[in-house]
Order: C-alpha cells, then structure tokens, then sequence
C-alpha cells in the first residue's frame, strides 16, 4: 500500500515537472511555440496524471 502511494507521488511529480518543461517551456520560449512538443507536452502530462490517480485509486486492492 505504502509503495504504491509512493509510485503515486512520483508518477504525479514526474507530470507537474513535465508540464512545466514541455508546456510552460514553449510557452515563455522566445522562438514561439513548437506545435508538436506542445501537444507531445500536454499528451505525456495527462497520461502522467490519469496513471497516478488509477495507481492511487486501486492501492487499497491487492489485485
């Protein structure tokens, strides 16, 4: 249970740090916006957030 917490928080860490990166990134960069690692950006960032909530979600079971 308290791995899985764990695995949760960075799972969930690893997203805020990739959003901040790869969205916030292109965002204040002073060549523009790159379209596709925008998109890549906001794409890994909500798997990152969907995978950490389902670990979180399901830690209680041992299946």
């Amino acid at each position: 249970m308290k791995r899985r917490e764990n695995l949760s928080k960075a799972i969930y860490d690893i997203g805020k740090l990739a959003f901040v990166a790869l969205v916030l990134g292109q965002i204040i960069s002073p060549e523009g916006v790159n379209v596709s690692i925008f998109t890549l950006g906001i794409i890994f960032v909500v798997m990152c957030f969907i995978l950490a909530y389902n670990i979180d979600r399901f830690g209680g079971n041992n299946g």
